[in-house]
């Protein structure tokens, strides 16, 4: 396994881990031991369990990318864009918090760089998500009176919430509950 892919597996092993574990209960050496590699090989290509953390997040976002159906700014894709999200967490049969929010448990009280990552990286996730709301407004097809931004920033807080409530219940019921609300309620025009 060469350089590159010495770092690639390390990224991928320790996203699982950190996804599945905790930030806080995975360790250096258990991230090295899962990719079946030297614990020098970690320190090789990171200079710490914290940027680590950092790159894997960034590279998480990167591997799954949410994409307008058909770049079609519609309420349509709207709605198959929170279905994706949703689809996605039946498939892992709510076993996961969301990544983004491991992240931010593990980084709350660390230096305002690491926060400022987390949160660079949170509005990137959901870069597709601000463009479709904004094309939409542009379209008028949803309430001209929302602020956009502050918009994102309640889908994004409900939208954890919502998660995390269908992770305890084993249920979509919440996120649906979330959708329906979104859709009919609060971007209504």
């Amino acid at each position: 396994m060469g350089g590159k892919n010495k770092k690639e597996h390390l990224l991928k092993v320790g996203q699982e881990l950190i996804w599945s574990k905790g930030y806080e209960l995975c360790s250096v050496k258990d991230i090295t031991k899962a990719a079946n590699l030297p614990k020098g090989s970690f320190y090789h290509y990171f200079e710490s369990k914290e940027k680590f953390a950092l790159e894997a997040m960034n590279d998480f976002i990167e591997s799954f990318p949410e994409k307008i159906p058909n770049e079609q700014y519609s309420i349509a894709s709207l709605n198959k864009l929170i279905d994706g999200r949703i689809e996605s967490i039946i498939k892992i049969n709510f076993a996961r918090e969301c990544y983004m929010s491991v992240m931010c448990h593990a980084f709350s009280d660390q230096e305002d760089g690491f926060r400022l990552e987390i949160l660079n990286a949170i509005d990137n996730s959901n870069k597709s998500m601000h463009e479709l709301l904004k094309n939409l407004k542009l379209q008028n097809l949803i309430n001209p009176n929302l602020n956009i931004e502050e918009l994102m920033e309640y889908i994004d807080f409900s939208w954890r919430g919502a998660r995390l409530k269908s992770r305890l219940l084993k249920s979509d019921k919440p996120l649906i509950v979330f959708k329906n609300y979104l859709i009919k309620h609060i971007l209504k025009a």
